[in-house]
Parts: structure tokens; sequence; C-alpha cells
């Protein structure tokens, strides 16, 4: 099976081990040259100086005579040629060259170039410049090709020449110097520059890399930590979850044992204690319609009336329709025929998506007494206002919307407990938490009001 390689499913120790490589070879290669190169040059510079410097004091006094000429004196050339052969510098000084300017040869150990003009090289130009300088087995020029035929490690040293009185530089005087032992030198400087520049790269990588794999082992021991804390943490969440669902459910199957309590309670007022108070009243008109005591009968004919009056309201408050049998389009239409009464112009209706959702009893119950509230609130609160009434249902929730176009109030205030002992708003905001929902209440002086209430209708597990 392929996987396609990622840099990121790496560990924290691996990508610095393979990137810090990298980094640190290619580092190790420039720093290491650059101080390879530096010793080199210091090396041959130094070498060079204390040549030029023994040398000038042979060549300078014979060669004074450069200054009026481009040619030596033959004296001057005798004299040369047994500085040369002589034991210090015999075997040393493999050839030498003096230069005039413009790149003529005025005289050499090699006669063939003696008058010859060859191009100016950087060194010869440095030293006509009053330098001196030197390099290291660079004999590609073609005035050096005999030098170069000997096959031997050479040091070429470029010296200037200075008149006596004046100090002005008269001529350059190239030398050839054999070098084995400053090859070998080199070598070894070389050697050891590498050496100690790969220890103290090498120290340094390892000991970031022990730095960086005592993190990368921290990191996983704290990210083991955290997978543990997080598997914790959703087992907790979900025990919770669980538990809130039963608590949920619980709460639903109690509010709705409760309005049907209510309703029996409404159907009972309205068939028992109603019809015995309405039966009541007839046979005592029957038994007192021939008596003077007309005012304590039409007293107790009121107050009869009256009881009777407050038992049906109760009653008609406490009865609702038999919801189990009604989808929730067909709730909603009957719940907002029954508000309709109270309202000059009926509310306009609303509803968009699924009408026939999955929805138990008690949300269904939830979904009417908010209607009730609502448009109870709206024919108290706001008469003749206009009132819109929008819904919409899903798979996952229902969502009503009561809107009037009232004088408004204030939320908080709303969200009291009534003088009369009925929970209001606040009632229908706690009946709809009971069952994971909530009420939104949006509304102020002057603005209408706004009566939102959203209802989850997904499945609970037990």
């Amino acid at each position: 099976m392929n996987t396609k390689f990622k840099w990121s499913d790496l560990s924290l120790t691996t990508q610095f081990a393979s990137a810090g490589g990298v980094v640190m070879i290619v580092a190790m290669v420039l720093v290491g040259g650059w101080v390879s190169s530096r010793i080199e040059q210091a090396v041959v510079q130094n070498t060079a100086n204390d040549t030029a410097i023994f040398m000038e004091s042979f060549v300078s006094p014979i060669s004074q005579d450069l200054s009026q000429s481009d040619v030596l004196p033959i004296q001057a050339q005798r004299a040369l040629a047994e500085v040369f052969e002589t034991v210090p510098l015999k075997g040393r000084i493999v050839s030498y060259k003096l230069w005039k300017r413009g790149g003529l040869v005025a005289h050499a150990s090699d006669p063939d170039i003696i008058g010859k003009t060859f191009p100016v090289t950087e060194d010869l130009r440095s030293a006509w410049l009053g330098s001196v300088a030197a390099t290291f087995e660079d004999l590609d020029h073609i005035e050096s090709e005999s030098e170069a035929a000997l096959g031997v490690p050479l040091l070429e040293i470029y010296t200037p020449i200075r008149e006596a009185w004046s100090g002005e530089v008269i001529a350059v005087a190239e030398f050839y110097e054999a070098a084995e032992e400053l090859s070998a030198e080199m070598t070894n400087a070389r050697r050891n520059s590498w050496l100690v520049v790969s220890a103290t790269f090498l120290g340094s990588g390892l000991m970031l890399f022990g730095i960086v794999a005592a993190g990368g082992r921290t990191i996983r021991r704290q990210k083991a930590m955290l997978l543990d804390q997080l598997l914790e943490t959703q087992a907790v969440s979900e025990q919770n979850l669980r538990l809130r669902n039963r608590v949920v459910e619980a709460s639903s199957r109690s509010t709705a044992q409760s309005d049907r309590f209510l309703r029996q309670l409404g159907a009972e007022l309205h068939d028992g204690p109603a019809q015995y108070l309405s039966l009541a009243a007839l046979r005592l008109d029957s038994a007192l319609g021939g008596t003077k005591a007309a005012g304590e009968v039409d007293d107790i004919r009121q107050s009869l009336a009256n009881a009777l009056t407050e038992i049906r309201s109760i009653s008609r408050g406490l009865a609702i329709p038999d919801l189990d049998r009604l989808s929730l389009r067909k709730l909603i239409d009957r719940a907002v025929q029954d508000g309709a009464t109270a309202f000059a112009s009926p509310p306009v209706l609303t509803f968009e998506g699924d009408e026939a959702p999955q929805i138990d009893y008690s949300a269904k119950l939830c979904l009417f007494r908010f209607l009730q509230e609502a448009l109870s609130n709206a024919a108290r609160h706001a008469p003749g206002a206009g009132v819109t009434i929008w819904g919409r249902a899903c798979e996952k929730a229902v969502c009503l919307k009561v809107r009037d176009e009232g004088p408004g109030f204030d939320p908080e205030e709303a969200m009291q407990i009534r003088p009369d002992g009925g929970q209001g708003l606040l009632g229908l905001v706690d009946r709809a938490e009971s069952l994971g929902g909530q009420v939104e209440i949006q509304s102020k002086p002057g603005a209408g009001c706004e009566l939102i209430l959203t209802l989850p209708l997904q499945s609970r597990d037990l």
C-alpha cells in the first residue's frame, strides 16, 4: 500500500536531525573552507614576507641600475647569478625574474624570456603598488611555463625593488621558492582546521540534538497526557450528554403528565361542579320564585353565576385539544384558530419546511402553549395591532416566531411572575428549556414585540 510522505508526520527529533544535519553540513563546509583558505593565505603571506625581506637585502643593491635602464648591466647580472649560487639560496630559489613596468622582463634566470613582454598579472600589479604578493602552486601564466615543468610545489613571490634614495619602486623581483616543507605545513594546517571545525560543529550538533530530543520526549509525554485527558473529557461529556437527555426526557414526561392532569381537571370542572352549580341556580329560582326576599335571591343568583363563569373560564384554560392525533401543521392551525377570536383581523400565518415531522407529545404541548401565550399577550397588550406568525420545521428543530406591531415592552420586566400567580413568558422559557429548547424575546418600548421559540427534535437516549 502506497502512502504519501508528509514532513509533518515525522517526529520533532527526526525533523531536527534531517533539517539540522543538512544545515550544519552546509555551514561546516562553508566555514571550514573559509577558515582553511584564511589559514593558507596567512601562511603563504607570512612565508612570502620573510623571503622577500631576506631576498631584498641581496637583490635591491644590485638592481639599482634599473631605475635608469630597462636592461641590467653585465656586472650586475654576474653579481646576481653569484648571489643565487651561494649556499644559503642554492636549491631554495629555483628561478627568478626582474620586471619593469608594462610586463617587460629586464632579467631572468631563464635567458629565453629576457626582453620579452608578458601580460601583467594581479600579483605583479600589486607589487608595483608597493606590496609583497605571493601565490602557492599557481603556475598557469605564460611566463611560468618553465617553472611549472619542474613538477615541484613552488611559492611564487613578488617583491618591489625601491630606489635607494627616493624609495620609489623601480622594478619588481619575482622569485620561485621550492616549497615542499610549506606544502606539508599547509596540508597539516588544512587538516587541523577541518578537524577543529568538524569537531566544533559535530559537538554543537550533538548538544542541540540532545536538547531537541529531550524536548521531543517531553512533548510526546505531554501529548500523551493531553490525549488521555481529552479521552476522559470526551467520556465525561458523553456521560453528561446522556444524563442531560435523561433529565430532558424525564422533564418532558413530567410536563406531559402535568398537562394531561390539568386537561382532565378542566374537563371534570366543566362536567362536574359547573353542572351542579347550574342545576342549583335553576332550582333556587324555582324554589324562591314567589318570596319577598327578592334582593337576597338576586345576590345568591349572581354569586352562583360568577362562580359558574370562573369555573368555565378555568376549565377552558386548562383544556387543550387531543394533541396526539394532530400533526405539527394542524396543531399550529388549531392554536392560531383558537387565539384568532380575540383579534379583529386574524393573524397571518406562514409555514415552511416539513409539515409533519416526527415530534413527541411534550414538544407538541410546548409549541401549543407557546402560541397560546404569545397570541394571548398580543391580544391583551397590543389590541388592534397586526400579528404575524412564521414557522419552519426540519428533521432537527422546529422554530416558531410570533410578532405583533404593538407598543412593545421591557423584556426584563416581562420575565417576572405575574401578580395573579401566573408565570407568563417565564413559564414559556422554563418549559422550552426543560425540553432542550429556548425562547428569545426581542422587544423594546415603541417597537413591537417578537417571540421566537426554537425546539430541537433530535432523539433522546434513555
